[in-house]
């Protein structure tokens, strides 16, 4: 069986839960505070090892209490193993503002992350191997990016990329991934504005571009033609992670052999089921939950080609 390797960050979600949203320049009181672990890195290795491919995360932390508290996390999760990778900052931090509309605001910090050097990414992509695949995001500098994708191409890996965050110049490191997972604001970034986002993402040298749409699903485009993916009707309370669950599902799936179409469809699924709980990891469904989810996925609506 094919693995999966996550190169990205992971950081100590710090969760506060709002009325609403604060204005600018508004001070909200909170109505409760928890902690747990996240980061795009860790929410999508999480989410693809519960789908039983093996998982690697490769992610840098620093030498702090808060480090041991990811560790300490993740440590009994089946098909999970993690390579730590020690750097001198300390370990990084998210906080999310939940309003009580499920909606949210994340800011991070980065200095663990944006320590990944492109000799470290080469090597930590050193092992894959044909029908690998390999998962990124955009915490990474661009050229730790850029050589990861690199050595998984020459190895033969699958590799996929989710956008988030936009947080460096991305166009020209597009071409580097066979799968590119955007959603619907990133995707406009990224395309500047372009009304066919398959076709732009294909003149960057994309095959398969995946627009999330929240809770309308995903739009795939491959091959020249589209497939939506409906999502199904739940009651939101907690949006956070939900991408990530998304990006997860849909790379260990891909690694146990399923084909894209059903396994975005799997995907749409799962990140439906962790919006309607609370937090980042904790949402996140459970191994026994993502079998029951593939055991009976969404049909599709596909066929018709893109505007060119």
């Amino acid at each position: 069986m094919s693995r999966v390797l996550v190169l990205g960050n992971a950081t100590v979600d710090v969760i506060q839960r709002v009325e609403r949203l604060p204005l600018p320049g508004e001070t909200l009181l909170a109505l409760g505070m928890e902690r747990c672990a996240g980061g795009k890195g860790l929410n999508q290795a999480l989410a693809a090892a519960r789908t039983g491919a093996r998982t690697t995360l490769a992610a840098p932390v620093g030498t702090d209490p808060d480090s041991a508290f990811l560790a300490k996390s993740i440590a009994h999760e089946p098909d999970l193993r993690v390579d730590w990778v020690t750097c001198d900052a300390t370990t990084d931090l998210s906080v999310i503002w939940v309003a009580r509309d499920g909606e949210n605001v994340i800011v991070s910090s980065a200095d663990c992350a944006r320590s990944v050097t492109p000799a470290q990414a080469s090597t930590l992509c050193g092992t894959l191997a044909p029908g690998d695949v390999l998962l990124m995001q955009g915490n990474l500098s661009a050229a730790a990016t850029i050589a990861a994708a690199q050595v998984a191409a020459e190895r033969g890996a699958t590799r996929i990329l989710n956008t988030a965050p936009i947080a460096w110049e991305m166009q020209p490191a597009l071409g580097l991934f066979g799968i590119v997972i955007a959603n619907a604001g990133e995707a406009r970034i990224l395309t500047k504005g372009a009304g066919d986002v398959g076709s732009a993402m294909r003149g960057l040298g994309v095959p398969v571009t995946i627009v999330t749409l929240g809770s309308k699903g995903a739009l795939i485009t491959a091959d020249g033609f589209e497939t939506k993916i409906d999502a199904p009707q739940v009651t939101a309370i907690d949006t956070t992670g939900a991408g990530d669950v998304f990006a997860g599902t849909l790379a260990g799936l891909l690694a146990n052999g399923r084909a894209l179409q059903e396994a975005a469809s799997i995907a749409v699924a799962a990140a439906s089921l962790s919006v309607t709980r609370t937090n980042t990891t904790p949402s996140f469904p459970t191994r026994d939950e993502l079998a029951t989810l593939s055991g009976r996925a969404r049909p599709l609506n596909k066929g018709r080609a893109p505007d060119a």
